[in-house]
């Protein structure tokens, strides 16, 4: 999946780090920077995924948890091992 690196002061890039790392990025319909496209920060651009792409998160967990979640593994620069995404074609 492509990536944009930045959107509006966003890491697009950091972000998809983080979120693949926590394997909830994998199989997004939309690129991630038009998802988060218009997000006024991070955390904001989270929720958009989230809601967007992971629905069914929020039937277990509450959105702020996982908005927390995400932008922890992205300060950490938390990379996920290698996965099938590596072997795009």
């Amino acid at each position: 999946m492509q990536v944009a690196q930045s959107t509006a002061g966003i890491d697009a890039g950091a972000l998809a780090m983080a979120l693949r790392a926590l394997g909830i990025f994998y199989g997004a319909e939309r690129p991630l920077a038009e998802t988060v496209a218009g997000a006024a920060d991070e955390a904001e651009a989270v929720r958009a995924y989230i809601r967007r792409e992971r629905p069914h998160l929020l039937r277990c967990y509450e959105l702020e948890s996982l908005v927390g979640i995400v932008l922890a593994a992205r300060a950490a620069s938390t990379e996920a091992p290698l996965s099938i995404e590596a072997y795009r074609g």
